[in-house]
């Protein structure tokens, strides 16, 4: 069934709709709200607190923009909203090191995996440095992948502002890897953020 036709189902109230709907972006959504919390517990309590809220909001879509812009803005705003909440909570080291990160490596040489798992913890762990919208800009636009027009809506701003703020996370990014010896590893080659 077409996309259209399954959000107009949606929108009517057809659960069944919903959970084919919601199949399709399962994994999308799974994975940004990795890229905030950077472990599985969280990203996917998130996840699904994203898709409660993503089923009360569907009958809110107009069309103005794709369904899965769309989605980017519910679910980047329930991270942004779960992160300033979690803001004062302090965690210890060791809750840190419970809650670990959980990098999927693609790689069949351990070499290789155990060099992406480092640099991936790396680059999470200085995007965790980076203040929320910096982090959000550099998650939705070198790490997801999104046009400036989808992060201009996913963030409610417009294009101007978007390179702007992006250009200065990316620059915030580059001087915290530069402040820190132990991330030299990042420094080569090139990688993106």
């Amino acid at each position: 069934m077409e996309e259209k036709a399954l959000i107009r189902l949606c929108q009517a109230g057809d659960p069944n709709a919903f959970e084919t709907l919601l199949a399709k972006y399962e994994k999308t959504i799974y994975n940004l709200t990795f890229k905030y919390f950077g472990n599985h517990h969280d990203a996917s309590d998130v996840g699904q607190e994203a898709m409660v809220r993503i089923y009360q909001k569907i009958k809110d879509f107009n069309g103005s923009s794709s369904f899965k812009t769309w989605l980017y803005r519910v679910v980047v705003n329930l991270c942004l909203d779960e992160l300033r909440r979690r803001k004062n909570q302090s965690h210890s080291l060791d809750e840190l090191k419970e809650q670990g990160f959980e990098p999927v490596a693609g790689y069949d040489n351990p070499e290789e995996s155990a060099e992406l798992s480092e640099k991936s913890a790396m680059i999470r762990e200085v995007l965790q440095m980076l203040p929320d919208e910096q982090r959000t800009i550099l998650i939705l636009k070198d790490i997801e992948g999104l046009e400036y027009t989808e992060i201009a809506y996913v963030l409610g701003c417009n294009m101007g502002t978007v390179k702007s703020r992006l250009s200065r996370a990316r620059e915030a990014f580059r001087k915290k890897l530069a402040t820190q010896p132990r991330f030299g590893i990042l420094s080569e080659g090139r990688v993106q953020v």
